[in-house]
């Protein structure tokens, strides 16, 4: 087992703060034993190993403010507390655990705060190096609880209980609850369980959630699956109208074809205005020598235009070169300026130069520029010689300054010296005071010691004798003899006491039966009153909830649960029923919200169809529009078809009337006078001319009218669509209105359904108010029925003439209340001796520790006596070693001030030496001037020379201009040439086609025909693409709709919807199931737990508790009603109530409120030790502060017996240790044999301390 083994206290409550203050106690196994007077600090240590172990703090002190000692007493800003704790667990493993604290004082308010907390793992009794752990990296408080091997709850609760918290065994069932939840270890489970039912819960209602979402997904896919059926007819309907389109193109190519030959023959005809006259041979030569000439022309036409190319070239360069010359010119002019100034500035520069250095000047400087590089050679030379000059001079002063520097180099070391050696002697002469003054402070002490010495000699000697009178007086031996013989004696007496306690007892058994009767007959009184009161309170209620013919007198419970399930299955059918209402309400009403949109879009669909229709064809009906747009078109087509084909018709006329030599009439060959003839053909002529702009007119015409008469046909689906809405529409709103029937039907049917649910819902709710009750009557019932049989059970065991053996109780029970007297009075006066005799040890152990210090304090006044002579000596060689350091000092001090005059008269001549000399900026102002100079010339002379290259280059392209001028002049005959080889090549492409001979009548019919047979395909064409139009808007319709995201994800969103809904399912019935297995463990736990607690409690109650009122002593637990009532439900977590009974002549009541206060201790006590055991098998200490608190002599020494019991039993366990605090002195003499105790007290200065007392 783990156990405590040293504690050191320090800055906590009254104990002091300082490191001289720090207590320090030892904890020995099985008993450690602390006794002291109230308020010196007993329970403080309690609270000390609680803080180590778990870092809480004790009750009462304001979150930790008060209990560090007080900084206020001592007129601090802060106080400092630590508390250091050495324990070893199971495995005999050592640790130390140091916890820091601090409260500081902040405008007038404290604050509590926790400096650090270290676990140290210990190996002989030092630190391993290493195995050091700050809190900062772990649980320190988590940490100690897994090392102990028991819980923080039992920590606190049970092992080391505050006094304040003693009797929570006694509290108040909320606060008894919460205790022994963590006590058990089962507060984390019960958040488990209550977790596990929240997400059942929630799950639960999820579920519903996603079974509706899932409801709705499903409407969804469907509707989507019809519209994608929908989609897929009207793409293949578009397909086949597709085909038939392709089909009408097919019939229309050939027909198109024949038409444009036709028509590319009349052109032909009609564009030939100068009919050649020769015959084909002659027609091809003239061809073939037009090409000729035509190629020849293209050949000059490309020479002309290379060579008209090649001279915009060159005329380009040159205007070109021209530019670029001009704006040379004009910058080297402006850079030419810029030389002539540069030479200026430049030239008065070296003048300027000149004057400084003293040279003359003697050419002109802005003509000859040799003599220029020559003047500057000279300036060069001249500040050459000028620098050698300055630097022979620095040199010279350098020499000068060095000598002057030693010099004061040398007074500085000396001036040094004389200073440190002054510093040393001040140094020595301070330790030389210091010494003395200290040697003064001996000689005084010294002196004072030697009269103490005599009056610590007088008061030993006093100690020796008052020592040897009181070990005279008191004889230990004889003492001893007589508290053990009357020890004996008491034994005598309780061997006594006990076998006449145990006659009593076997007597009473016979009187119990009578006793038990009588009881038996109170109980089944009351709980017959208890049968009457409760069918008196549903007298109402049972005609309610049960058939008026059922006579029931038992089971009350069943038959209430087997109506109880009848009206939850008629509930859950009328439930299901309006369930199925529900659900089918709210398919009639996407039904309903659906067939109104669609509704809305058929009438948008109409009107805009309307609209359409009206704008094409206003008030006149669509077939007589049509017709008449046909007709038009045909009529254009004949009117175009004469038209075209009148021209050639025209031209053969004319060249029959102009051949024949008696013209006649062509059409009623009708001879013409040659003015008829003339006329004729004058006529013909303009209608010819006439004709090209006649026929674009009715081609204009025909196009106009063909473009609407297919705008007709393309409207005709939309007339068609028009006309199936309004048949449609009106059976849509009448299933419109029937859906909204229904559902007003529905939503009445479900109406009823709920009123229908009202009555059993009540009724089960009544039941299930009542099955409380009715658990009640049928135990209390069943009570009366076990009674009546306990009841003449125990009469017939009554044994004959038990009236006579009434009286022999009575003797047994006055020679009992003799004996228990005597026991007292033998105990007190045992006490009276011990206390007398640790009275007597006390005073010794005093008188012994009186003696031992005054021979240590004469040890120490001697040696300092002895030491005088010596120290007297000292002082006097001290004192002359100062005389002689003064002296030295006094020297040196004269010699520095000379030293330093010199030293300041060297430095200023130096200044002034150097103040005189400019030299320096002279010569850096002279190279300056000098390097500007340098870089001046030499960006002149880089200048100068590009500017002469420039000049050259410019008067060479200027001298080549004038020849460019007169090939510009060559270029406009170029471009005359160009326009004659484009009116060139249009005839031929027109001339080079075979002209043949056509019939011209079988022609026009022909064409008559191809043009019915194009407008029949055309007409035919026309409504297809009609057709299309309307397949491909709903195709179009049906798209958008199916793209919607309602529409396109509705088959992923049912199945994800299917997936979680049965995944809920699961998961609902997973959670119940584990909750109730989770459940299921616990209760075994506790059942288990609780049994052997109630079985210690008993043991421990009848082995210390000497009173005769109260049998026994348990723990009762019960099932919390609100979850009793709902035991079976996943949905609710079993919890239960605690509370301590008494039994009482065979009757179990309540212990709070009806006990003593001794009793409330005791009781205390004892569930606390019963927890221990039970629950602390791998830590073996239990404290006990004040346990006999409120106790009357005889359950003291009953409690003493039981504690030496409990220690014997352990004593083969090597780490069980029993933490006693107590101020009661002879209590500890009353537990036996007992080596050392721990005594808490306070010092001189109110400070607490402890202190190891050995018990002879």
């Amino acid at each position: 087992m783990s156990t405590i083994e040293r504690l050191s206290i320090q800055g906590i409550r009254s104990f002091g703060a300082n490191a001289d203050d720090t207590q320090t106690i030892r904890f020995t196994s099985p008993i450690t034993l602390i006794l002291g007077e109230n308020g010196c600090g007993k329970t403080t240590i309690i609270e000390c190993l609680k803080y180590a172990l778990t870092g809480e703090c004790p009750p009462g002190s304001d979150r930790g403010k008060n209990f560090i000692h007080d900084p206020k007493i001592f007129s601090l800003s802060d106080a400092l507390g630590q508390i250091k704790l050495e324990v070893r667990n199971i495995q005999g493993t050592r640790l130390s655990i140091c916890r820091s604290m601090k409260v500081g004082m902040k405008r007038g308010k404290s604050s509590f705060e926790t400096l650090d907390a270290t676990l140290n793992y210990l190996d002989d009794g030092r630190t391993r190096g290493g195995d050091s752990i700050s809190k900062r990296c772990v649980d320190v408080d988590q940490a100690m609880s897994q090392f102990m091997g028991v819980s923080k709850a039992i920590i606190n609760n049970v092992l080391f209980c505050h006094q304040e918290d003693s009797n929570w065994p006694l509290d108040e069932p909320k606060k008894l609850k919460e205790k022994f939840d963590a006590i058990f270890g089962i507060t984390e489970y019960n958040k488990a369980l209550d977790r596990l039912i929240k997400m059942r819960k929630e799950e639960t209602a999820a579920l519903k959630i996603k079974e509706a979402d899932l409801r709705f997904a499903e409407h969804l896919k469907q509707e989507m699956e019809e519209k994608s059926l929908s989609l897929q007819n009207y793409r293949q309907k578009a397909i086949s109208i597709d085909d038939q389109c392709r089909k009408c193109d097919a019939e229309m190519k050939p027909v198109e074809e024949r038409l444009q030959k036709i028509f590319n023959m009349e052109n032909l005809r009609g564009n030939i205005k100068n009919p050649f006259a020769g015959s084909l041979e002659e027609l091809d030569a003239e061809i073939s020598s037009f090409h000729q000439r035509m190629s020849e022309q293209q050949i000059e036409k490309e020479q002309v235009e290379h060579k008209l190319n090649a001279l915009n070239k060159q005329s380009n360069d040159l205007v070109k070169r021209r530019n670029d010359a001009d704006k040379r010119r004009v910058l080297l002019i402006e850079q030419s300026e810029k030389e002539k100034n540069c030479k200026l500035k430049r030239n008065e520069m070296i003048k300027a130069l000149c004057e400084k250095l003293k040279i003359t000047i003697t050419v002109n400087l802005m003509k000859e520029s040799r003599n220029l590089i020559d003047l500057l050679e000279g300036v060069h030379n001249a500040l050459e010689n000028q620098q050698s000059q300055i630097a022979k001079t620095i040199n010279q002063h350098d020499e000068e300054d060095q000598s002057r520097q030693t010099i004061i180099d040398q007074l500085r070391v000396e001036i040094t010296k004389l200073k440190e050696s002054i510093a040393t002697l001040k140094k020595q002469m301070q330790g030389y005071e210091r010494e003395l003054q200290q040697n003064d402070k001996k000689i005084l002490e010294v002196e004072k010691a030697a009269q103490q010495l005599k009056e610590i000699t007088k008061q030993l000697k006093e100690t020796e004798v008052a020592y040897e009178s009181a070990l005279a007086k008191f004889n230990q031996s004889k003492f001893k003899d007589k508290i053990q013989n009357d020890k004996d004696q008491i034994k005598e007496m309780e061997e006594q006491f006990r076998q006449v306690d145990e006659r009593l007892t076997f007597l009473n058994s016979i009187s119990k039966l009578t006793a038990e009767i009588g009881l038996k007959e109170k109980e089944m009184a009351k709980r017959e009153q208890e049968v009457r009161r409760v069918k008196s309170k549903h007298s109402d209620n049972f005609g309610k909830v049960f058939n008026r013919d059922e006579h029931i007198e038992a089971n009350f419970k069943r038959h209430l649960q087997t109506s109880y399930e009848k009206l939850k299955a008629q509930v859950k059918e009328y439930t299901n029923k309006m369930n199925e209402l529900k659900l089918k309400e709210q398919t009639f009403e996407l039904k309903r919200k659906s067939l109104k949109e669609d509704i809305q879009k058929c009438k948008k669909e109409l009107e805009d169809g309307k609209e359409v229709v009206y704008e094409k064809c206003h008030d006149t009906p669509y077939e007589e529009l049509l017709t008449k747009s046909k007709a038009l078109l045909n009529s254009y087509q004949l009117e175009l078809g004469a038209q075209k084909s009148a021209e050639a018709l025209y031209k053969k006329y004319l060249q029959q009337i102009e051949e024949e030599s008696k013209p006649y009439c062509p059409l009623c060959n009708k001879g013409m006078s040659s003015d008829e003839a003339s006329k004729l053909s004058s006529d013909l002529t303009d209608e010819i001319q006439h004709l090209p702009q006649n026929i674009k007119k009715s081609e204009m015409l025909l196009k106009t009218e063909q473009k609407k008469y297919e705008n007709l046909l393309h409207l005709k689906p939309i007339l068609e669509k028009v006309t199936l809405l309004e048949k449609d529409l009106p059976g849509k709103e009448q299933k419109l209105k029937d859906i909204q029937r229904e559902l007003t039907d529905l939503t009445n049917e479900s109406e009823t359904f709920q009123m229908l649910l009202a009555e059993p819902t009540f009724t089960m709710d009544l039941a299930s108010s009542m099955m409380g009750d009715m658990s009640l009557l049928d135990e209390a019932l069943k009570d009366v029925i076990r009674l009546k049989a306990e009841i003449n059970s125990l009469k017939t065991k009554l044994p004959e003439g038990s009236e006579q053996e009434n009286q022999s109780i009575d003797d047994l029970q006055n020679q009992k209340t003799t004996l228990l007297d005597k026991l007292r009075e033998m105990r007190k006066q045992l006490d009276l001796n011990e206390k007398h005799y640790e009275r007597q040890m006390e005073s010794l152990n005093k008188l012994i520790e009186m003696k031992n210090n005054l021979a240590g304090k004469k040890i120490k006044l001697q040696e300092g006596v002895q030491s005088l002579p010596s120290l007297e000596t000292r002082q006097k060689e001290i004192r002359e070693l100062s005389k002689t350091t003064a002296k030295d000092m006094e020297e040196n001090q004269s010699k520095v001030a000379p030293l330093n005059d010199k030293l300041m008269a060297a430095i200023k001549d130096k200044d002034k030496e150097y103040e005189k000399l400019n030299l320096q900026e002279e010569l850096e102002a002279v190279d300056k001037d000098l390097s500007n100079f340098g870089q001046q010339i030499q960006q002149h002379t880089g200048k100068i020379g590009q500017i002469v290259e420039k000049l050259d280059k410019i008067k060479v392209e200027l001298v080549t201009q004038e020849t460019l001028e007169r090939d510009l002049k060559d270029n406009r005959e170029l471009i005359l040439l160009g326009d004659k080889c484009k009116d060139l090549a249009n005839d031929y492409k027109k001339l080079n086609e075979q002209l043949g001979r056509f019939d011209f009548g079988n022609m026009t019919k022909e064409k008559t025909e191809l043009n019915e047979q194009r407008e029949r395909v055309t007409v035919r064409k026309g409504e297809l693409q009609g057709q299309r139009g309307e397949v491909n808007h709903q195709i179009k319709k049906l798209e958008r709709e199916l793209n919607e995201p309602k529409f396109r994800d509705s088959l992923l969103n049912y199945r994800r919807n299917y997936y979680e809904v049965a995944l809920s399912r699961n998961l609902c019935d997973d959670l119940g199931q584990h909750r109730v297995a989770l459940e299921w463990a616990l209760v075994q736990f506790h059942t288990e737990k609780m049994q052997e607690i109630n079985r210690l409690i008993r043991e421990y109650w009848r082995m210390i508790y000497r009173g005769n009122d109260i049998d026994y002593i348990q723990i009762q637990t019960a099932d919390d009603p609100e979850s009793k009532k709902d035991a079976s439900s996943a949905n609710r977590r079993r919890n239960y109530n605690y509370r301590v009974v008494q039994s009482k002549n065979s009757s179990v009541i309540e212990m709070r409120g009806r006990c003593s206060a001794g009793q409330r201790v005791l009781a205390s006590l004892i569930i606390r030790m019963a927890l221990a055991e039970t629950f602390s098998s791998n830590c073996g200490v239990l404290a006990l502060d004040e346990p006999t608190t409120n106790l009357d002599r005889s359950n003291i020494l009953s409690l003493c017996d039981a504690l030496n019991r409990v220690v014997e039993e352990r004593q083969a366990q090597s780490n069980f240790m029993l933490l006693i605090i107590t101020h009661d002195e002879e209590f500890i003499s009353t537990l036996g044999k007992i080596d050392c105790y721990n005594r808490v007290s306070r010092n001189d200065e109110c400070k607490s301390i402890v202190r190891r007392v050995e018990v002879a």
